[in-house]
């Protein structure tokens, strides 16, 4: 049997862990997530609650925040990553306090153990849309 005080500074430690884990990310400059792996979004970081108005904690519902000619695409890109493992897709993000599109890269790596099983998802979301507004013809 495990002794209770190892499993409690056990817990505790793990316990630790994540909530540096989610300050680590809240600190980020950019936005960021976490997904399961079956791809349920988990976490979103404050950064992409700020921005898009979102109620702080939300995790469902995120699609509505990319703009309709790019969330089929999204949603495909996001399927293909669950079974193939990279992901990566330009789209445009709408602004909660103005409505307005950004473009985004979005990046989301699975952290997987020893057997290669994915254990987490986690990825960020970095503003483009300086750049493909460079990129568009005169």
């Amino acid at each position: 049997m495990i002794n209770e005080s190892i499993y409690k500074q056990a817990k505790n430690a793990l316990n630790t862990s994540n909530e540096n884990l989610l300050d680590f990310m809240d600190a980020l400059p950019q936005m960021a997530w976490a997904a399961q792996p079956n791809g349920k979004v988990i976490y979103f970081n404050k950064a992409w609650h700020v921005y898009t108005g979102i109620t702080s904690g939300t995790t469902e519902g995120w699609i509505i925040t990319i703009h309709p000619e790019d969330s089929s695409q999204v949603i495909e890109a996001w399927r293909n990553a669950l079974q193939k493992g990279d992901y990566h897709i330009e789209c445009r993000i709408r602004n909660g306090t103005d409505g307005s599109y950004r473009w985004f890269l979005e990046q989301g790596m699975p952290i997987r153990d020893e057997d290669g099983k994915t254990l987490i998802w986690f990825g960020t979301y970095t503003d483009i849309n300086d750049e493909k507004q460079d990129q568009e013809p005169l």
